[in-house]
């Protein structure tokens, strides 16, 4: 260590582990970001998002990065309080993450350094994972899983009896059926086992299809009817 470093000498950049730091509060923004932007919302989102990598442009200048991140940092934290009914909350990772890259120059602080960096990167790696969760739960285990409902279009306010057109179909596999209504058209929900061989699946979706009213039968992904 050289001894001015030692004596708290201003040095040329930000020690790497800060530069880290703030690469991963600018990273683990990214995701929540971009489930957001398509919200009528966006461009809160969006802004906040850049808000989040202002350290970033500071990495040559030590003292002027400290500042940025705590203030980023702190401001994250206010904006997820004041605009939580927005989902601002979404940011708050990324503020804790500056503001332990605030205190992780091990020239300065070993020890501080030390505990910051460690939670800092924890922080970053809980995030990351929890997002990962969350989209594996609600987008990618549904896209990839087999469809066990079948939907059917049908004439607007059509079905008003839906037991009576369950114990129908109950002899062909249905185990459940329901109607739903939007302004995109009118529909009636079939599900069956997933152990319904595809002959039987077969049966249920011609019986389905010769109920009176029904214009059209096909599959609905997981993601839409569960």
């Amino acid at each position: 260590m050289d001894v001015g470093e030692s004596q708290g000498v201003a040095v040329a950049a930000a020690h790497r582990l800060q530069q880290a730091l703030a690469v991963a509060a600018a990273v683990i923004a990214v995701p929540v970001t971009v489930w957001g932007v398509s919200s009528g919302i966006g461009g809160l989102f969006v802004v906040t998002c850049l808000v989040a990598a202002l350290p970033l442009p500071a990495l040559r200048a030590p003292q002027h990065f400290v500042v940025t991140c705590v203030a980023t940092g702190l401001g994250l934290l206010a904006w997820g309080v004041l605009a939580v009914m927005f989902g601002m909350f979404v940011y708050w990772p990324s503020a804790l993450v500056l503001l332990c890259a605030a205190l992780a120059d091990p020239r300065q602080r070993p020890v501080t350094a030390k505990v910051t960096g460690g939670l800092g990167a924890a922080i970053a790696a809980a995030a990351l994972a929890g997002y990962a969760a969350f989209a594996w739960h609600f987008y990618i285990a549904p896209a990839l899983a087999e469809p066990h409902t079948y939907r059917a279009v049908t004439e607007r306010g059509n079905y008003r009896n839906l037991g009576d057109i369950e114990q129908r179909l109950a002899p062909l596999g249905a185990t459940g059926v329901t109607g739903t209504e939007s302004d995109e058209g009118s529909y009636l929900d079939v599900r069956f086992p997933e152990h319904l061989s595809t002959p039987e699946r077969e049966q249920l979706r011609t019986g389905i299809a010769r109920l009176p009213g029904i214009t059209g039968v096909g599959l609905c992904p997981v993601s839409t009817c569960g």
